[in-house]
């Protein structure tokens, strides 16, 4: 079975009546050698304007600090692109996707 479609969490939720399709992904890396322990987030959503972004944000595990960064793509097949090939290159590099329960609401 493939990491992606195990761990990815592909919802639809709905805004003002609108159908809205998100993803969120989060990982993590444990390096007890190099003394390494991060996350990283992953999701894709729709902005207000109808674009669809995707958001990197990552850091350091329980210690301050860490980044954001955010791409635009016009299509969702464009930022759906993005995202998987964001998501291939982070397992290749050492995270591991962690099971995140989203809320009901």
């Amino acid at each position: 079975m493939d990491i992606g479609i195990a761990t990815r969490h592909t919802g639809l939720t709905t805004f003002n009546g609108q159908a809205r399709f998100t993803l969120y992904l989060r990982f993590e890396k444990f390096s007890h050698r190099d003394g390494q322990h991060r996350y990283l987030v992953l999701s894709l959503t729709q902005t207000l304007f109808g674009d669809w972004c995707v958001v990197q944000a990552s850091g350091p595990i329980g210690q301050p600090g860490g980044q954001e960064r955010r791409n635009y793509c016009s299509s969702l097949n464009e930022a759906q692109d993005l995202f998987e090939n964001t998501r291939d290159r982070q397992v290749k590099r050492g995270f591991v996707p962690i099971p995140v329960q989203m809320g009901l609401f």
